[in-house]
Formats: C-alpha cells, structure tokens, sequence
C-alpha cells in the first residue's frame, strides 16, 4: 500500500480532482442540500451553504494527508462544477482494504456516470495506492447502488440483515467488494 493522496483522475465523460472552497455552491445546490438525494446517507440535509463550505473547507485541509482521499466529480467539460464526490470512507492498513462512498446529484442520475467515478477510483485503489481488497455497500432499499458496483465490476460479498436503521427506515446493509 503506497500513501500518495487525492490525485486527479479522468475518464471519458468526467474529470475527479480535489474538492475546492469555490464547489461550496454547487455541492449545496446539487445534493448537499436536497433531502431526496440523501435518504440513504448518514448525514441530514445542509440547512444553509455555511455548513457546506464548512465540510469542504475540512475536506481541503485533509488533503495534506497522504492517507487521504476524497475526489469531485465534475464533467469534462465544466470542471469547475461538481455533480457529485467519491471518496475512501475507511482504510483498514492491516488488511490492505478499502471502503469507498459515494453520492451523485440527483438531476444527474441514469446516466451511468457514477459507475464511471467508480471505475476509475477502483483502478486507483487497486493498481496505483495498491490495496489488495476495495469494499462498497449500499442500503437494500437502493438497489441502483447495487447496479452501479455490479457494472463497475465489483461483486457480491456480504448481507448483514438490519444493519441500518436511519431516517425512519430499517435495512440490510449489503456489501460488494473486488479485489486485486
């Protein structure tokens, strides 16, 4: 496993670089700030776009951290907006193993641009940081998560029965992995 951080990544249709204090806007106005975008994440809508910028303005400071990696997803061709973040949610050094997150805005759903996001991070993880073993997992409650793990080439590891309970719903947590 080699420390080399957030560095920017591109694919056919999408540019993944480090999130700046100038995405504060559209991360609220994309998904930060929309509660049917978050209903399967841990974290409440943003109220305002202070709290936004205060994530970010954390998540800039992060990336001193070689250990640290948090991407924006942004289209080629405006780069300077962000759509969506993918990020390693935990690092488990002793295994060489990974876990990645990711949300994507809402007006940008069905067009298979996080499976895009997740490719390019999984060849990341796997052939340049160099983890033996990257996990995901989603809510069975959203299944498009699922999918897009699936079409990314991940596969089926695990179900713990009831595992999240958030927001007024209770799901399974269902995990899928690939590994190098």
């Amino acid at each position: 496993m080699k420390s080399i951080g957030t560095k920017t990544l591109h694919t056919e249709r999408l540019l993944l670089r480090r999130f700046c204090e100038t995405d504060a806007q559209a991360m609220f106005d994309n998904w930060a700030s929309r509660s049917e975008n978050l209903t399967y994440v841990t974290w409440d809508p943003h109220l305002n776009i202070e709290q936004t910028q205060n994530s970010i303005g954390n998540w800039v400071k992060s990336y001193d951290n070689p250990d640290y990696y948090k991407w924006a997803i942004c289209l080629k061709d405006n780069s300077d907006y962000v759509i969506g973040d993918i990020s390693l949610v935990s690092v488990d050094e002793e295994n060489s193993s990974c876990e990645i997150g990711y949300i994507l805005g809402l007006d940008y759903w069905g067009q298979g641009l996080m499976t895009e996001a997740l490719k390019a991070v999984l060849s990341y993880c796997l052939d340049e940081i160099r983890f033996k073993e990257v996990n995901a997992c989603y809510a069975s409650l959203n299944p498009a998560s699922g999918r897009v793990m699936e079409k990314a080439g991940m596969t089926f590891w695990k179900t713990i029965p009831n595992e999240v309970e958030q927001k007024g719903y209770i799901a399974d947590k269902i995990y899928y992995q690939i590994k190098k």
